[in-house]
C-alpha cells in the first residue's frame, strides 16, 4: 500500500499516486492469490480506499488489469528488443526463439494476463478503454515485428508482424496448459 499524506487526491500528481496505489494493490493481490483474488473490494481495501473511490480512477477491475497488462507488455517488448539487438542480421531462428521464450517465461504476470485477455479482461470495459488498449498493443506489436525482422532479415517485415501475432496466440493457448489450476494438477498427478 502506498502511503499518502492527503485525504482526497486533488492535484494531478496526487491522482497519479492514487492510481499507482490501486495498480500496486492489484499487482500484489494477483501475485499472492492469483486471478480470482483480484476483485474491486480487495483492491480498494489493499489500497486503503473505499470501493466507490476506485471508480474515480478506473471503470472496472478489468481496466485495472488491462493497465497492468499494458505495463507488462511494454516492459517485455523493451527487454525483447534489448536481447534481440545482438542477434541483428543473424537469421538465427533458434537463438531468436530462445530469447522470445525465455523473456516471456520470465514474466508470469504477463503470461497469466495474456491468457485471460479476450475472455475476461475485454468484457467489462468501455469502448474508449478498448481503443486506448488496442492502440497501445498495436504500437507494441509493431515494435516486436521490427525487432524480429532485424534479427531475422530473411523474414519479411510482414511475416515478422504475423509472427508476433502467432507468438501471442501461442502464449494465450499454451500457458494455461503448461500451468494448470491446482485441482487439475492434482487430477493429472493422480493418474
Amino acid at each position: 500500500m502506498v502511503s499518502t499524506e492527503f485525504q482526497r487526491a486533488r492535484r494531478p500528481e496526487q491522482k497519479e499516486t492514487r492510481r499507482e496505489s490501486l495498480l500496486e494493490a492489484a499487482a500484489s493481490l494477483l501475485a499472492e492469490g492469483g486471478f480470482d483474488a483480484v476483485g474491486l473490494n480487495a483492491i480498494a481495501r489493499r489500497a486503503g480506499l473505499s470501493k466507490s473511490n476506485v471508480y474515480r480512477y478506473f471503470e472496472s477491475r478489468e481496466q485495472i488489469l488491462l493497465a497492468l497488462l499494458a505495463e507488462d507488455e511494454t516492459r517485455w517488448v523493451a527487454t525483447l528488443e534489448e536481447q534481440l539487438a545482438p542477434l541483428g542480421g543473424s537469421d538465427d531462428v533458434a537463438a531468436v526463439g530462445k530469447v522470445v521464450a525465455q523473456t516471456l517465461a520470465a514474466d508470469r504476470r504477463l503470461c497469466l494476463l495474456t491468457t485471460v485477455l479476450a475472455t475476461v479482461l475485454e468484457q467489462n470495459i468501455s469502448r474508449d478503454t478498448v481503443i486506448a488498449f488496442k492502440d497501445t498493443v498495436l504500437a507494441l506489436g509493431r515494435r516486436i515485428g521490427n525487432a524480429l525482422h532485424a534479427a531475422l532479415p530473411s523474414l519479411s517485415l510482414e511475416a515478422a508482424q504475423e509472427a508476433q501475432h502467432l507468438i501471442h496466440a501461442l502464449l494465450a493457448g499454451l500457458w494455461p496448459i503448461c500451468h494448470p489450476a491446482p485441482t487439475v494438477r492434482e487430477a493429472l498427478d493422480a493418474e
